[in-house]
């Protein structure tokens, strides 16, 4: 395979994959959202970055890690699944950080205002 059907498949592969959690997921982090979030539109903003995170990381890592020269067909393709893989789980460690971080601070706030 060319290094150029390699991006292309990586490029479809990656945003195939990262749609695709993004909908497994989609009605499980609104539920989250809509606990975590007081302010109007704030739960629409939040699926909306988890989207645009679960696509563009995993997207840059294809792109970056694309194969320039020529491969065989298997050993393009296990590059491009790793790629995407790891682009996955790059995707997965920013949004899950920042998720994080607002339980946190969901979970500590009441503790705080019961203290005051």
């Amino acid at each position: 395979m060319t290094g150029e059907q390699l991006l292309l498949i990586g490029i479809i592969g990656s945003v195939s994959a990262s749609i695709g959690v993004w909908w497994w997921l989609r009605a499980p982090l609104r539920m989250m959202l809509n606990q975590l979030c007081d302010r109007p539109g704030s739960t629409d903003f939040w699926s909306r970055y988890t989207l645009l995170m679960l696509v563009i990381a995993p997207l840059a890592l294809a792109v970056l890690l694309s194969p320039e020269g020529p491969r065989t067909v298997v050993a393009g393709l296990r590059h491009v699944l790793l790629a995407v893989l790891a682009g996955q789980f790059l995707a997965f460690g920013l949004v899950g950080r920042s998720l994080l971080k607002a339980v946190r601070q969901a979970i500590a706030g009441p503790a705080a205002d019961a203290r005051a």
